[in-house]
């Protein structure tokens, strides 16, 4: 057991790791000589490196994300033996999202890590991804508003896992994904709150830019105005 205490802890550091590597941010200074945190939403993630490069890298990066939340949990179930160590294993996506969320490469800033997140779950039951993936896209093409449906999926995704068939998981039981379907949600909206540390515009009251950020992902209502806003305007709101 002290064997497998000392290899999930090495997994969770890789995990970490692998969570704060900023794929993204990477590729759009490579790809395209930006700083994504200057640009467009000022995320690092890859929404805003789509809508900075073009929709058809948005696929290719989302899949990156999600192959970092689901390669450490595979890795320690079927390649490393982990599945004895139970609950502890379930905490390995976490990590991911703790790296990918506040990375020592971007001096602790990161982004909002919904595809780390998303591929936990994958890892754990592909079904249950689907039918999460399939009640955000439902959601999103009745209201065309991303932000606000995916709130909706992070709360009731945990519900909806207790209620899943054990036999569709890969990975742990229905009380374990329900927790970590819980515990990474609130870890992506921690960040939606914290934002980087963004400071709050001059203009608008704080408790309206944290009602927008919890609600809507930004600091203000109007999306366009959000997205069109200079590296000027971010350094200095007021």
């Amino acid at each position: 057991m002290s064997g497998d205490v000392a290899t999930l802890i090495g997994l969770w550091a890789v995990a970490y790791l692998v969570g704060a590597l900023p794929v993204s941010y990477l590729l759009g200074r490579a790809l395209g000589g930006i700083d994504l945190r200057q640009h467009g939403s000022g995320n690092v993630g890859a929404s805003n490196f789509a809508s900075q490069m073009g929709r058809k890298w948005w696929l290719p990066i989302a899949v990156i994300d999600m192959a970092r939340g689901a390669g450490p949990i595979l890795v320690g179930q079927y390649a490393l033996g982990l599945g004895s160590v139970g609950w502890w294993l379930m905490l390995t996506p976490l990590f991911t999202i703790l790296g990918n969320n506040w990375s020592p490469f971007l001096r602790f800033t990161g982004g909002r890590s919904v595809g780390a997140w998303a591929g936990g779950i994958l890892g754990i039951s592909p079904p249950f991804f689907a039918a999460g993936l399939a009640l955000y896209v439902l959601g999103w093409r009745v209201t065309r508003r991303s932000a606000e449906w995916l709130l909706v999926v992070m709360i009731a995704l945990p519900a909806m896992a207790m209620a899943w068939p054990e036999r569709l998981l890969l990975v742990g039981g229905k009380e374990q994904l329900a927790v970590f379907a819980a515990a990474g949600a609130v870890l992506i909206l921690v960040k939606r709150l914290a934002s980087n540390g963004q400071p709050v515009p001059a203009n608008v009251s704080r408790s309206a830019v944290m009602f927008n950020r919890l609600l809507r992902d930004r600091d203000i209502a109007d999306r366009e105005e959000w997205l069109a806003r200079t590296a000027e305007y971010r350094n200095d709101p007021g």
